[in-house]
């Protein structure tokens, strides 16, 4: 039995689950709440959105699902992952030369309907390029490395304390100390919480930069156990928080606000370091920190100071530094090769 189950059968998302990906590290943007998520700034711009997600099913087993949409605007149409890049989940050790040209042959016909843009995301499993890169690379495409700090979880609390930039220690002790972390989850969340971080993220930059139909988004995601917030409060006022999003192997640092005024006191230093922990403690295997920058990569855009001191404070929380690709393909500057 050889089958293609779109995003718009019912089954969809059970069969997703069904495909057994292991415990590599990989990426936690798959998840029905988070792609409503994606979808909702694409949409405040005016954006036409057609999810072109879809699994394969070979024999009796689920071994591939391609998470994409097409976005139009105007007369172009794009191919990502809504705000996101596309991303293949997979079982590697069912995943037969049979299954990839069924796979690759599906994802053709989505290529048809587009003229812009590609990007796709390859997390190099087992450090293995992907055939989906191989493919596109034949069609034209360019690769860039993008890096990012991951945490092993699997490590105890001693270890992972151990890995951090020493300089932090007293900073989180403090921060622990001074704004005393509140872990924030699906038990205890009202829509109170999010309007708080809202308002505060509103007041640290000066002005809105999404809608509240995407702090629902959010919310909604804590409501169904798949993120959480962590609020950090001085002298009974909030001052800083962050959300952080999950799966059941990994977590990831999603967005933060921090009063400006208040940078000479260690605010998210104790956030991040609670939300480590509460992410080992409901069992996931890996936090992803965030992005790294480096002064000259990549080439095509220049990191600002801002960007590179984000990224050296979210390395002093340890990990490992993992690569991953960025796969972007213009059909407008390539011909599609058979």
């Amino acid at each position: 039995m050889n089958s293609i189950f779109t995003y718009k059968d019912s089954k969809f998302w059970s069969l997703v689950d069904n495909i057994q990906v292991g415990l590599e590290w990989r990426s936690s943007v798959y998840s029905a709440r988070k792609l409503s998520y994606f979808r909702q700034r694409p949409l405040d711009e005016g954006k036409k959105l057609n999810n072109v997600s879809f699994v394969l099913q070979l024999d009796k087993d689920y071994v591939v699902a391609f998470f994409g949409a097409t976005i139009r605007l105007d007369n172009k149409v794009d191919l990502l992952f809504y705000e996101a890049p596309c991303v293949v989940i997979e079982d590697r050790s069912k995943l037969t030369i049979k299954a990839t040209k069924k796979f690759l042959r599906n994802f053709d016909k989505i290529l048809c309907q587009v003229n812009g843009g590609i990007w796709y995301r390859d997390y190099l499993i087992d450090g293995n390029v992907s055939y989906l890169t191989t493919h596109l690379l034949k069609k034209g495409a360019n690769v860039t490395p993008v890096f990012t700090k991951v945490i092993d979880l699997y490590l105890d609390k001693t270890k992972l304390r151990k890995k951090i930039r020493k300089s932090y220690t007293s900073l989180i002790n403090n921060g622990l100390k001074d704004i005393d972390p509140k872990v924030i989850t699906h038990k205890e969340i009202t829509w109170e919480h999010m309007l708080s971080f809202r308002d505060l993220h509103i007041s640290v930059v000066g002005h809105e930069t999404r809608s509240v139909e995407s702090w629902s988004k959010q919310f909604k995601m804590i409501q169904n156990n798949e993120a959480f917030i962590i609020f950090g409060k001085l002298d009974g006022e909030l001052v800083t928080a962050g959300y952080f999003s999950y799966t059941k192997i990994n977590c990831i640092y999603g967005s933060s606000a921090s009063r400006r005024d208040l940078f000479h006191k260690p605010l998210f230093h104790a956030i991040m370091w609670t939300a480590i922990l509460h992410a080992k403690k409901i069992g996931c295997r890996w936090f992803e920190v965030g992005e790294q920058n480096f002064k000259k990569h990549p080439t095509d855009k220049i990191p600002t100071r801002k960007d590179l001191g984000i990224s050296d404070f979210k390395a002093g929380f340890g990990g490992d530094t993992k690569v991953y690709l960025d796969v972007r393909l213009n059909l407008k500057n390539s011909q599609l090769l058979e």
